[in-house]
């Protein structure tokens, strides 16, 4: 209770035997205690930026047909440690370095720190240490990739383990913004102040619950998007390691002035569009009523998940028409690694709404103290009563 309010001086409980010592309204927390998940989030969320950046870099390799720059050796190029000063060498070198010098170590210090400081946060802990095999695996695959000589297939694969891995990382990093340290889980019957603030916060907000779409209906709708996108993900990678299948239909929307093409290689491309055609409405469809939920949401968190919708609809819309100029100007290089980033972050994107759907968020910045009332004879500094 505030300072200012009648009985909260002290003394003015001396009738009732009590004095009531004032305590001020609000009190600032630690670092610590304010954000126990710090570390936590500032590696996840580096390790999603530097993993996004893998994989477009990843695209940049493959459209540049940059693949065996290093001569298919690995993890040597061209027998060395450093790659000859070509443009191939390069980009290939570079896609190894970012992937063993940033990707790797941001990847095992997230799972290391979810382990040392929240190891009884399944949430953090679980994901994390999913991350790191998959990105052992993703390592493995790609040296198998360069040694076969990027068979179609194996492509494809390492594109889908790529974006596996991109996805668990938005995990670990949507879900370290609700993580506590091994000290408030040490005492389990005393509620830490943050945490009591969040549960005020989050059940006193204004006594009525919340609508029942933002609990169970979203969630499962963003989630079936959210595996709609990365199959869409998928039908692309195959179409790019099919050889002759890019270029099949020069035309869009339709395919030499037909819907549905005859030949193989026409059939396989026309098969992308008709997936991106029906996933993407389905975004739409998604990102608009995230956008809605977003907006009911507004006071207790709802600011991100509205953000990423409105956004999530700008980036499709934008990869929409990439992918036409890809076509109209016969797929350069640079149009078509835009087309890869853009389908990398909308798949991004709609992990985080889907994630995020089952997430309430609250400020816990600051905690209500209140006024203790403590006996006259227990009190120190009590003052008496004149005769």
């Amino acid at each position: 209770m505030p300072p200012s309010d009648a009985g909260d001086s002290p003394g003015s409980g001396a009738s009732s035997g009590h004095n009531i010592i004032p305590a001020n309204q609000y009190m600032a927390l630690t670092d610590s205690e304010r954000r126990p998940g710090l570390w936590l989030r500032r590696f996840a969320s580096a390790s999603v930026v530097a993993t996004f950046a893998l994989i477009v870099l990843g695209g940049i390799v493959r459209v540049t047909g940059s693949g065996l720059g290093c001569g298919g050796e690995w993890p040597l190029c061209d027998g060395s440690l450093i790659p000859p000063l070509t443009k191939e060498d390069i980009i290939e070198y570079s896609h190894r370095l970012v992937a063993s010098g940033i990707v790797g170590p941001l990847v095992a210090g997230t799972f290391l720190i979810a382990l040392l400081r929240h190891s009884r946060e399944r949430s953090v802990l679980i994901p994390s240490g999913i991350s790191v095999v998959l990105l052992l695996a993703q390592a493995g695959l790609g040296g198998v990739t360069v040694l076969t000589e990027l068979p179609g297939h194996i492509v494809a694969a390492h594109m889908a383990l790529a974006q596996a891995l991109l996805g668990c990382l938005i995990l670990v990093a949507v879900a370290s913004y609700n993580v506590r340290t091994l000290d408030q889980d040490s005492s389990p019957s005393e509620t830490p102040p943050a945490q009591a603030s969040v549960a005020n916060m989050d059940d006193g907000r204004d006594g009525t619950a919340s609508p029942p779409e933002s609990r169970n209906r979203f969630p499962l709708l963003a989630g079936i998007a959210a595996l709609a996108t990365y199959v869409l993900i998928l039908s692309g990678s195959y179409v790019t390691a099919t050889p002759g299948a890019l270029a099949a239909c020069p035309q869009w929307p339709l395919c030499d002035g037909s819907l549905w093409p005859s030949g193989g290689l026409q059939a396989i491309h026309m098969l992308h569009r008709l997936v991106a055609a029906v996933v993407g409405l389905f975004l739409i469809y998604t990102f608009y009523r995230g956008y809605k939920v977003g907006m009911q949401r507004l006071a207790d968190g709802g600011f991100t998940l509205m953000f990423l919708s409105f956004g999530g609809i700008i980036v499709f819309l934008t990869q929409v028409f990439i992918g036409a100029v890809a076509i109209w100007s016969n797929f350069p290089v640079a149009i078509r690694a835009y087309h890869i980033g853009l389908a990398t972050a909308i798949w991004g994107i709609i992990v985080a709404v889907s994630l995020l759907s089952y997430a309430r968020g609250s400020d816990n910045r600051v905690v209500l103290r209140r006024a203790y009332l403590v006996p006259e004879t227990e009190s120190p500094s009590a003052p008496k009563e004149s005769d």
